[in-house]
C-alpha cells in the first residue's frame, strides 16, 4: 500500500464530519424501516444485462459499457453501481473520479448481494488513501464490515493498519492474526510482509525461521503463478524476491526477467526496480540506455523514486546526462512527496549549487523529509541545525 495520501474532494473533507455516522451507519443494524425500504433482491433477468456491459469492457468499449451500467444504476442494480463505480475509480472510457466512485459505491453497499464485501472493502481502500481526520479510522471499520460479508482481501489491509497503529490502537497480535489469515486466504503479496516479519522478528514478534521459510515458499509460489496470470505487482514483488535472495535463491537474471515483466505489463514500480539494477548490475554502459529509458518512463508516470534516483544521475553527470535538468527533477518529486527528493533540493539549497542559495527553503524541505523518516533528510537536517546553532554562537559573542 502507498504511504502517499490523495485528495478525495468531498470525502477528504467528511472524514472528520461523517465518522459517527459512517460507523454507526455501517457496524450498527439498520432501522426495520429503512432495511425494507432497501431490499434489492438480485433481479436473475438483469444478471445478462450486466454481464453484456461486463464484456463490453473487456474489449474495449468503454463508452457503450458504461451508458449500460449507468442506465442499469440509476435503475437500482447494485452490482451496476459497483462496477460502475470501479469505472470511476480506474478511468475506464471515464475522467477519473473518486468522489464519484464514492457515490456509487455507498449506494451499491446498502444492498445485500454478492459483491457487498467487495464493495466494502473498496470504501475501505478509498478513505484509507484520503486526506483528513479520522480518515483511516473509517476505512478500518469499512474493512470490518467488509469481512463481515465474508471478503477475505480485508485481513490484507487490516494487518497493515494494527501492525503500524493506523486508525486503530497499535497490536502486534491482531497484525499477526490477520497476516495469517490472508496467508491462509492466499494473498501473497501480504504473505511476504508476514514472512519476513517473521524472518527478521521485532516489534514484540519473536523470529520463527521455519514459519517464515514456509510462508515465504508459498507466497513465491502464488505471486509465480499471478505474474504468469498478468498481475504486473506480483512480477515486481517476485524481481524483489529473486535480486535479494529472500525465500529464494539469488538470482539476478530471473530477478530482471521478472522487473521486465512487470514493465511490460505497466507497473512504474517495476520500471523503477529494472533499471536500477541495470545500471547496478551490469557494466558502466552495457544497457545503460535502456536503464534510463525504463527510468524516464516510470518518472513520466509519477514515481516518485524514479524522479529522485534520474535526478541524482544527472547531478553526477553520469552516463553523459547534464546535470542542469536535477533540479527540475527534484522539484517534481518534492511535488510527489518523495523524501529523498526533498533531501537532494535541500542541499543544493543549502549549498547554492544549480539554484539561489535559499537556507530557510533548505532547512524546511530537510525537517519535511526527515518527518517521512528519510534518513538522508535526518541527517542533512541535524547538519543545518549544528549550523545555525553555530551561526547563533557566534553572532551572541559579537
Amino acid at each position: 500500500m502507498s504511504s502517499r495520501k490523495v485528495q478525495l474532494g468531498v470525502a477528504a473533507a467528511l472524514c472528520t464530519t461523517v465518522l459517527g455516522f459512517s460507523l454507526a451507519y455501517i457496524v450498527g443494524e439498520q432501522a426495520q424501516s429503512a432495511q425494507a425500504a432497501l431490499v434489492a433482491a438480485n433481479n436473475p433477468a438483469l444478471e445478462g444485462l450486466i454481464s453484456d456491459a461486463r464484456e463490453l469492457q473487456k474489449v474495449g468499449k468503454w463508452s457503450e459499457a458504461n451508458r449500460a451500467l449507468t442506465s442499469l444504476a440509476s435503475d437500482g442494480h447494485p452490482a451496476a453501481m459497483y462496477h460502475l463505480a470501479r469505472s470511476y475509480k480506474y478511468g475506464w472510457g471515464v475522467d477519473p473520479n473518486l468522489e464519484t466512485t464514492r457515490k456509487w459505491l455507498m449506494q451499491a453497499v446498502r444492498y445485500d448481494f454478492a459483491y457487498r464485501g467487495e464493495t466494502a472493502y473498496e470504501i475501505g481502500r478509498l478513505y484509507q488513501k484520503a486526506e483528513g481526520e479520522n480518515c483511516d479510522a473509517i476505512a478500518v471499520a469499512w474493512f470490518n464490515k467488509a469481512l463481515s460479508w465474508g471478503f477475505e482481501k480485508a485481513h490484507v489491509q487490516l494487518a497493515h493498519h494494527f501492525r503500524y497503529g493506523s486508525g486503530v490502537k497499535p497490536s502486534t497480535k491482531r497484525a499477526l492474526y490477520h497476516y495469517e489469515k490472508a496467508a491462509i486466504a492466499g494473498y501473497p503479496t501480504s504473505t511476504i510482509q508476514y514472512a519476513q516479519w517473521l524472518l527478521r522478528g521485532g516489534t514484540g514478534v519473536l523470529v520463527d525461521d521455519e514459519k517464515a521459510q514456509y510462508w515465504g515458499r508459498q507466497a513465491a509460489i502464488g505471486l509465480t503463478k499471478k505474474a504468469n496470470g498478468g498481475s504486473s505487482s506480483a512480477a515486481k514483488t517476485l524481481g524483489r524476491l529473486y535480486r535479494d535472495g529472500v525465500f529464494v535463491r539469488r538470482d539476478f537474471a530471473e530477478a530482471e526477467r521478472w522487473f521486465r515483466r512487470s514493465s511490460r505489463l505497466g507497473d512504474s514500480g517495476g520500471m523503477h526496480e529494472l533499471a536500477v539494477l541495470m545500471l547496478r548490475e551490469r557494466d558502466e554502459n552495457a544497457g545503460a540506455d535502456e536503464a534510463l529509458g525504463w527510468l524516464r518512463m516510470a518518472a513520466e508516470l509519477g514515481h516518485g523514486g524514479a524522479v529522485t534516483g534520474l535526478g541524482r544521475l544527472h547531478l553526477k553527470r553520469a552516463h553523459g546526462l547534464s546535470d542542469v535538468e536535477a533540479v527540475g527533477l527534484f522539484e517534481k518529486g518534492v511535488a510527489l512527496r518523495h523524501p529523498g527528493s526533498m533531501e537532494e533540493l535541500a542541499r543544493l539549497l543549502a549549498e547554492g549549487r544549480l539554484v539561489t542559495k535559499d537556507p530557510t527553503r533548505a532547512y524546511e524541505l530537510a525537517q519535511e523529509g526527515a518527518k517521512l523518516g528519510h534518513k538522508g533528510a535526518k541527517a542533512l537536517l541535524s547538519e543545518l541545525e549544528t549550523k545555525i546553532q553555530s551561526s547563533s554562537a557566534q553572532f551572541s559573542k559579537s
